[in-house]
């Protein structure tokens, strides 16, 4: 991992994204708990800073706090680099590697981003004493595995409109700064990231969101959208 700034979160009772995140369902003791034996330090990147890289030692899951970060691998013939998915406030990354000993992904800051670092072995640990975290991790580990499912479907199946539809109001339901819904999403990540992700060429990705935008679903200012019809976007992000 490059050298980040490292601080003490603040107070998982006063942070704006506890609703969302791993911490989401502890009483007052739980979160003092959670604080003091789990959460290891707040990590401080600047833009396309690496959290953390592929291989690195895993005893460590990461909790988004500010920010948005991609992870991403390179292609076994090393030819180019997989963005495999983008991590909004609440969303933890490193599950892909549980069971593992090492990372299995590249960890990057899309922005300056705040990231809480989670004890692994001292999250088991406090899971056997609290069944609301570990319900809250279950859940966690449940929609990430259902996100990477719908993203396998996609790429196998859907067209160019219906999988740039499913990213954006994937995006919008974790856009607000607190990990809330949002009716505008800021692109954090390069159109060539989301080209990446979506496994569509660049020019498929600028052409759908003209098209979006002359349809009327969609605003676009520079890097943020404003999504003005999220039921007609949804109809298309669901069309078999």
């Amino acid at each position: 991992m490059q050298s980040t700034s490292t601080h003490r979160p603040p107070r998982c009772l006063d942070c704006d994204t506890r609703r969302h995140c791993l911490a989401a369902g502890l009483d007052a003791t739980g979160l003092d708990a959670f604080e003091h034996q789990v959460v290891l330090r707040r990590h401080v990147l600047k833009r396309h800073q690496r959290l953390v890289a592929r291989g690195a030692p895993f005893d460590t899951l990461y909790s988004v706090q500010q920010g948005q970060l991609k992870t991403e691998r390179a292609m076994p013939d090393g030819s180019r680099r997989q963005v495999i998915g983008f991590h909004q406030p609440g969303r933890l990354l490193g599950l892909e590697s549980l069971g593992a000993n090492s990372h299995r992904c590249d960890a990057l800051a899309l922005c300056d981003s705040t990231v809480c670092a989670i004890s692994y072995p001292s999250l088991t640990r406090m899971m056997k004493q609290y069944t609301a975290l570990t319900r809250r991790f279950h859940q966690l580990v449940g929609t990430e595995l259902d996100r990477q499912q719908t993203s396998m479907l996609m790429l196998g199946t859907a067209k160019t409109p219906q999988r740039l539809a499913a990213l954006l109001l994937d995006l919008a339901d974790g856009g607000g700064d607190d990990g809330c819904p949002a009716d505008t999403v800021t692109l954090r990540m390069s159109r060539d990231d989301i080209a990446s992700y979506l496994g569509l060429a660049l020019e498929s990705v600028s052409r759908q969101l003209s098209q979006f935008r002359v349809a009327g679903l969609l605003a676009v200012h520079n890097r943020r959208i404003d999504l003005l019809d999220r039921e007609r976007l949804r109809g298309i992000a669901m069309a078999g």
